[in-house]
């Protein structure tokens, strides 16, 4: 185990030393900001799109930090010779494949903490900025009730976009596990390219399904074949319902509370798939890299 973590600490910290890991974090903090304040043409629904966009935000900049760490993390080390050094030293190659992708993953939560906490913040602070002149008014100038209701819908705006940022790290799991297994018997290049197909496709598969069972002939055979392997990545896509929601999770008893946790048991059964998928994806990985010639 102490062999696993040093890879997984190693690729982590190769991670986020890139410049542009940090290039993308700070892109995506400055979008985050300058969308808060501008207008979004929605008739007093600015905070529901802005919910929207934000998680679309987050979910590309991790998405294309996480495949790119991922998709290169063996490969790199094989085509730089350096993995002979390493598994020479009696570290196991799926010991090696493994640390890689958890390095990656360590990479992409931090990420995804660091925006998480900015678009939380942004959100609350854009239901002020999108109250009418007399809310605002009463607000200022109230006390009690009107006060502690304004307060209140803000923090829940801002927590309905928690579960959105679970998903969007499942997703980043899931697509990191099936880059990691690529770059295991593919060159750098190669395995971002099939990586970056990967998640065109994943979101794509609803329409792969439709054509896969009405078509007949090699055009059905090829979309049954990429839907046994690209991930399912729509199941994570639920970023609509929560920017038209309004939870009250602080109130037991509320409807809104009973959407809490119907939402919340949606992220539990996303998350089961995500992790039998990325379990499945990195076993494939190990297999395969077993199978390669470091030579």
């Amino acid at each position: 185990m102490g062999a696993l973590a040093g890879i997984a600490l190693n690729t982590f910290r190769e991670s986020v030393r890139q410049p542009f890991y940090y290039l993308l974090v700070a892109a995506g903090v400055a979008a985050l900001v300058v969308t808060m304040w501008l207008p979004l043409f929605t008739f007093y629904n600015n905070t529901d799109m802005y919910k929207e966009l934000g998680l679309s935000f987050v979910l590309h900049v991790v998405l294309l930090g996480g495949l790119l760490a991922a998709a290169t993390g063996v490969a790199r080390e094989v085509e730089a010779k350096t993995a002979q050094t390493i598994l020479a030293k009696g570290l196991g190659r799926w010991q090696f494949v493994v640390g890689k992708y958890l390095g990656a993953m360590a990479a992409v939560t931090v990420a995804t903490a660091v925006l998480g906490v900015v678009l939380v913040a942004c959100v609350y602070y854009r239901v002020g900025l999108d109250a009418g002149v007399l809310e605002r008014a009463l607000v200022r100038g109230g006390v009690g009730h009107e006060v502690e209701a304004f307060r209140a819908r803000q923090i829940n705006q801002s927590l309905t976009v928690m579960p959105g940022l679970v998903l969007v790290l499942m997703q980043a799991g899931v697509l990191a596990a099936l880059a990691t297994a690529l770059s295991a018997r593919f060159s750098v290049a190669g395995s971002v390219a099939l990586s970056l197909a990967a998640f065109l496709a994943g979101h794509l598969t609803v329409f792969l399904a439709g054509s896969g069972g009405t078509g007949g002939g090699v055009g059905s055979g090829l979309a049954q074949g990429l839907l046994a392997v690209v991930p399912f990545l729509e199941i994570f896509n639920i970023g609509e319902t929560l920017s038209h929601t309004v939870l009250t999770p602080l109130e037991p008893g509320s409807p809104g509370a009973a959407r809490w946790a119907a939402v919340w048991a949606y992220v539990g059964w996303a998350g089961l798939y995500a992790v039998v998928y990325a379990g499945v994806a990195i076993a494939a990985g190990v297999v395969l890299f077993r199978r390669r010639s470091l030579s």
